[in-house]
């Protein structure tokens, strides 16, 4: 039995990006919301923390469309 140091690996605190749709976000955190809460939980809370503010501008921007058909 050897007694080697396991080396952090340099890419683990490196961000990635990726695109969703909203159904496909929901589905993600269905999945997620089927799992252990310990498992799970942090990560809901950074997809609600990031997609919140998204989502958001999202209604802003479906509400005006609406708003301006409806005036015309």
């Amino acid at each position: 039995m050897t007694d080697e140091v396991k080396q952090p690996d340099p890419l683990e605190n490196e961000v990635l990006n990726f695109s969703f749709t909203v159904k496909q976000t929901n589905a993600i955190l269905n999945i997620l919301g089927q799992a252990p809460y310990v498992a799970s939980a942090g990560l809901i809370a950074l997809i609600q923390q990031q997609g919140e503010p998204q989502f958001s501008k999202l209604l802003e921007t479906e509400k005006a469309k609406n708003e301006s058909q409806t005036a015309t």
